[in-house]
């Protein structure tokens, strides 16, 4: 009774062992470049957020320029009236 399915186990066991492997091997391997994917988009992530704090900074320094062109425009203008 066992010694057809001890016959099995032999015959097809070396080759449900080797897929066993290979798919692991496959499932480590994808998972290694979903994790390089991940990584890059993290660093294009960071550079694009770094580019919006240095332009909001800019932008707030032309704002303050502004204002102070305005009031120096503003005093000028009573002046020559």
């Amino acid at each position: 009774m066992f010694s057809p399915l001890l016959n099995i186990l032999t015959e097809y066991g070396g080759a449900v062992i080797a897929g066993i492997i290979t798919g692991l091997i496959c499932k480590a391997y994808f998972a290694t470049q979903m994790q390089g994917k991940i990584r890059e988009y993290q660093q294009d992530l960071l550079k694009s957020h770094s580019k919006i704090l240095s332009l909001e900074a800019e932008n707030d320094q032309l704002q303050k320029r502004l204002k102070q062109v305005e009031i120096s425009f503003a005093k000028d203008g009573i002046v020559l009236n």
